[in-house]
């Protein structure tokens, strides 16, 4: 669902933008700052025209022109002077930007103008056009869901792999995966290579299967270290490999959904950054405090089923509620899928009830509290590689 801001103007302009290329275009929003500096810098890379326009009732004036400057603080794009409706730019109007081909629309409220210059602060968030067939979905980097690979060529001697690595798990499908790794594994790697995949999320495939190199790239733009790879899976695997991966995709999916779709159960992740970030521009403190708070409650989704029966019945439920309510639908999910419908249904009428942020931030320092006790008494452990977590 489209943001506030948007539900007016964009999905017009999306069907416009679908009809022109005579296809059902799919979009996915992100607020991410990472994902959307990264998109800003490769439009300014490729250098497309891109289309900025402003709607007045039912008219709407378009300008072309090109992005010619992002930073992390601000954007500079160049209207072309020789545009049709160049005189009839209203700064007391909000802008829509479009970008073909990479296909990107944003939405800016605020901006200067000086001539044909258009400056503006990187959006708060961005449309992106879908161009994955498969859902994908996403787990946290500091999950340590592993993903162990080996290559295509052997030691002629030993007939072992010239390479075994293990990386870390950050997003999967059932027509691929991305993962994350260092400098001495991405060496190995090129774009177009082959792989062979061993074991995924601390499940042993049947056999190793064989995947491809989609891309390469940097995992954050600013930690070298780090680089994101994409990998296709092969077209032709085999029916228990299929199954295998199917039962991955198919458990985080129910997660990713929630307890119950229904009713609120938590956030996904865009929600969580979208929410954030608006609390940043009036509070940076608070909204620091709340990002490192929802990032180690969210640890609770490491504790062993005992832990959890033990957790939950040790803590105050209208506390528990107040704590969890910007926290991750994975996380009610694993906490509460095991108990009783009544207890599950009870949970979500507490945590369905809106809190003011600092009334989450406090609920959430009072549980944090509870919970370093827990760990400090061994009642509970926190270490996602403490245990082996079966798929």
């Amino acid at each position: 669902m489209l943001i506030d801001d948007f539900e007016h103007f964009l999905p017009l302009a999306i069907k416009i933008l679908s009809f022109y290329y005579n296809s059902s275009m799919q979009y996915w929003k992100t607020h991410q700052k990472d994902i959307i500096y990264q998109k800003l810098n490769l439009v300014l890379k490729k250098s497309p025209k891109l289309t900025v326009w402003q709607q007045f009732g039912s008219h709407r004036y378009t300008h072309s022109g090109k992005l010619h400057e992002v930073s992390e603080q601000i954007c500079r794009l160049h209207i072309d002077t020789e545009s049709q409706h160049y005189d009839k730019l209203d700064i007391d109007k909000p802008i829509f930007v479009h970008i073909p081909g990479i296909e990107i629309i944003f939405k800016k409220d605020k901006y200067n103008r000086h001539g044909h210059v258009i400056e503006f602060s990187i959006p708060g968030d961005i449309q992106v056009y879908e161009r994955r067939k498969n859902q994908r979905f996403y787990y946290l980097y500091q999950d340590h869901k592993s993903i162990t690979f080996h290559s295509e060529m052997r030691d002629v001697e030993t007939d072992k792999p010239e390479f075994v690595f293990t990386s870390v798990l950050v997003d999967i499908s059932i027509a691929g995966a991305g993962m994350v790794v260092g400098n001495e594994e991405v060496q190995k790697l090129k774009v177009g290579s082959e792989v062979f995949l061993v074991n995924l999320t601390d499940q042993t495939l049947p056999k190793p299967f064989r995947v491809k190199v989609k891309y390469i790239e940097p995992y954050k733009h600013n930690d070298l270290d780090l680089h994101k790879v994409g990998l296709i899976f092969d077209d032709q695997l085999d029916s228990i490999s299929y199954k295998s991966i199917s039962s991955i995709v198919e458990k985080k999916q129910r997660k990713t959904q929630g307890l119950n779709p229904e009713q609120y159960c938590g956030m996904d992740f865009e929600e969580q950054v979208r929410a954030i970030n608006i609390i940043e521009m009036k509070n940076p403190v608070l909204a620091n405090n709340l990002k490192d708070n929802i990032e180690y409650l969210d640890q609770l989704r490491y504790m062993t089923t005992k832990m959890k029966v033990e957790f939950l019945k040790n803590t105050n439920q209208d506390l528990l509620a107040v704590a969890l309510r910007m926290s991750s639908k994975e996380l009610v999910y694993d906490l509460f899928s095991e108990v009783t419908q009544t207890m599950q249904e009870e949970f979500l009428d507490k945590l369905k009830n809106e809190k003011p942020a600092s009334a989450v931030c406090k609920a959430q320092d009072d549980l944090i509290k509870d919970i370093r006790q827990m760990v400090a008494s061994g009642e509970i452990v926190l270490d996602p590689t403490a245990f082996v977590t079966y798929v």
